[in-house]
């Protein structure tokens, strides 16, 4: 799947990146807050970008295997990809990305920050150092997760499946109204 080294098994045909700008660019100009809510990681003293992150909200404009891959709920925010090169890993891009997009989740009202995490990746520890937790789910939801990333991706970190994260936003405000 473009150069990202993940793979489909089976026979499905999967399309997770663009070929050309106009297919990159085509939610950007529909949406200003589509744009505010992605970001490009730059190294410090040089211009090699080492890391980006894509981010949407309810009502942004999403493509069509982004809505596929994870419905969004009233006032949640969904982090639809994250990526750092592997030389600047562990270096603070990642935690830094994450920063940014719960500020500007938080900017837009955001309830909650979420995002998906293939089983067996290393990230899911920087996940959860920054605040995530396993959202629970059903049964049925798991192993419909289950066999659809098997079947796009599958297993890219050497264990089969995903989990949804989330990070629910909690407001000064909201502490000050329960007495805390």
């Amino acid at each position: 799947l473009g150069n990202t080294g993940k793979r489909p098994c089976c026979c499905l045909s999967f399309k997770c990146c663009p070929d050309s700008d106009a297919e990159f660019s085509w939610g950007y100009k529909r949406s200003s807050d589509l744009l505010a809510t992605s970001a490009v990681a730059i190294q410090e003293g040089t211009d090699k970008v080492v890391g980006a992150v894509k981010m949407t909200g309810d009502g942004m404009p999403r493509t069509i295997s982004e809505k596929l891959l994870h419905k969004l709920s009233e006032g949640e925010f969904y982090i639809e990809w994250m990526a750092v090169s592997a030389e600047a890993r562990g270096q603070g891009a990642g935690k830094r990305m994450l920063e940014f997009c719960e500020e500007q989740a938080r900017a837009r009202g955001g309830k909650v920050l979420t995002l998906g995490v293939v089983n067996g990746n290393p990230a899911r520890r920087l996940y959860e150092r920054f605040g995530f937790v396993e959202k629970k789910r059903g049964a049925c939801a798991n192993c419909c997760t289950t066999v659809t990333i098997s079947l796009l991706f599958g297993m890219p970190h050497g264990q089969i499946g995903a989990v949804i994260m989330e990070k629910q936003l909690v407001y000064l405000h909201d502490s000050e109204q329960s007495g805390h």
